[in-house]
């Protein structure tokens, strides 16, 4: 039976976009490389024996289908500007809204395959043996990504690996505070409303501080200040310990 738990996932902006943007090209590019090699179609990048680019989309796509339906609104709200009625609203003991969490019913193994191919790319960006034309599908995923938007420069290879990092990360930020906040998450009545009781509240402040911390990783320290600021605003709420 599939190891499956609940974990607590933010509608942080930086998380979904990550999350999100993972898909296409990068995974798509490593399961349509993978297919193709096994087919023994000729010109394809050769990849790590032990790298299953099929496997690593599947494994994307059972985490990305798990997804709550207020978490993917969260995701359209953020790119559209669309307001919806599906989300959780998460607020502290005086009122102060947080930003919104949600649980997912996530595989293990799934969270595995991610964390195993961030391994694969870290060894690409070291430029390890066998890794040449993993490292040059990254460069090619990076110039993708830059080819985005208007103001938008290619991404490194470096760059293209901090997402899946960051992503990692959250999926694995599952210690006591996530748990406590699982709990509250869970216990919300019909109208999603989450008030937090004080050591609730404590706990989500770490987490949050935790949160941020993961997703500005690899990006200009102004970020994760910004991200700071944006979360606990300029009403003295740090983190606690």
């Amino acid at each position: 039976m599939a190891d499956t738990a609940l974990r607590l996932l933010p509608a942080h902006e930086s998380f979904l976009a990550d999350f999100f943007d993972l898909e296409k090209p990068l995974l798509i590019w490593l399961d349509q490389t993978t297919r193709d090699a096994r087919d023994g179609a000729d010109d394809v990048y050769e990849l790590p024996a032990s790298l299953d680019g099929e496997a690593a989309h599947e494994a994307w796509g059972r985490i990305f289908a798990a997804l709550p339906e207020g978490l993917r609104d969260e995701r359209r709200t953020l790119l559209t500007g669309e307001e919806h009625a599906t989300g959780n609203t998460v607020l502290g003991t005086d009122g102060y809204e947080y930003t919104p969490l949600y649980a997912a019913p996530i595989e293990a193994a799934d969270v595995e395959v991610l964390v195993a191919l961030l391994d694969h790319f870290r060894k690409a960006v070291a430029r390890e043996s066998g890794y040449a034309d993993l490292h040059s599908l990254l460069v090619h995923a990076g110039e993708q990504y830059g080819n985005e938007g208007a103001d938008r420069v290619p991404e490194t290879a470096e760059q293209v690996v901090n997402r899946l990092a960051r992503v990692v990360a959250v999926l694995q930020l599952q210690d006591d505070d996530a748990q406590a906040l699982l709990a509250a998450v869970t216990a919300a009545g019909l109208d999603r409303r989450i008030v937090l009781t004080e050591e609730q509240e404590q706990a989500a402040r770490r987490h949050f501080d935790r949160v941020i911390t993961a997703v500005t990783e690899g990006k200009p320290p102004v970020e994760r200040a910004l991200a700071r600021f944006v979360e606990f605003g300029d009403t003295g709420r740090p983190a606690t310990s």
